[in-house]
């Protein structure tokens, strides 16, 4: 059994929404973070863009604090090489179907990634256009199930295995079940693709290569953000200097 350290419990913790007796501040006080760490894992600003219209907020905090902010994603991927499945798994997942379709074409999860061993859960249909994911992980993937990491889990409902970025993946479109076309998006509409996804315990090198990186480009993020916030148009060399920070940026954590 390998033994957790402090900060990366808290990591976990943090990632999943539970901020209890976590520090009071800006950076460490939002229980949705993950929205905004996931969405640095994907090009450009589309899932920045899809999560804000969705209504999510998210927290700008995370990239005024770089030193913090890596310090989380270490911890997070250290815990990822002590955790795996120990037996096989079938999982869960309301995805966003832009995102889906950014998998499907990539072979592996682009961020971390979140599935439920309870089935497709309800609190995640707050999206546009959806695709519905079955995992099949077999024993020895690296994943966190979060029943098992913690001895008071705070969303036992969610029953939830999360699953760490680059993992490969392979996708089965297959036929709606009459139940699955019952599920609904947030505009009321069914879902656009249901699949199976056979998860395999190895990891596609990150494709990320850049240079003449801005060190500014975490300031540009935050004015990018707050633009989409406020139903504005980011300006272009924002948009441009955040998405180049953000390659270099995950280049240096995937090290």
């Amino acid at each position: 059994m390998h033994l957790y350290t402090a900060d990366e419990i808290r990591a976990v913790r943090y990632y999943i929404g539970d901020i209890r007796n976590l520090p009071g501040d800006g950076f460490w006080n939002d229980p949705k973070a993950y929205c905004l760490l996931n969405a640095l894992f994907f090009p450009g600003i589309t899932a920045e863009s899809s999560r804000i219209a969705e209504g999510k907020i998210l927290n700008t905090e995370l990239l005024a604090d770089i030193p913090r902010l890596t310090a989380l994603l270490n911890n997070l991927f250290s815990v990822f090489r002590k955790s795996s499945a120990e037996r096989n798994y079938r999982t869960f997942r309301v995805e966003r179907f832009c995102d889906y379709e950014l998998m499907q074409k990539a072979g592996k999860t682009i961020s971390f990634t979140s599935t439920s061993c309870a089935g497709f859960l309800e609190a995640y249909q707050d999206r546009s256009g959806i695709a519905l994911l079955k995992f099949e992980i077999p024993a020895h993937t690296p994943c966190i199930v979060m029943q098992d990491f913690f001895q008071s889990y705070a969303k036992p409902e969610e029953a939830e295995l999360l699953l760490p970025p680059y993992l490969k993946l392979h996708f089965e479109r297959l036929s709606f079940s009459a139940q699955e076309q019952q599920i609904l998006d947030a505009d009321g509409k069914p879902p656009l693709c249901s699949c199976k996804v056979r998860v395999q315990p190895s990891f596609v090198p990150a494709d990320i290569s850049c240079s003449a990186v801005p060190e500014s480009g975490n300031l540009a993020g935050i004015r990018v953000i707050q633009a989409l916030q406020h139903h504005q148009k980011p300006d272009e060399q924002d948009i441009a200097f955040y998405t180049l920070w953000k390659q270099n940026f995950l280049q240096q954590i995937s090290k």
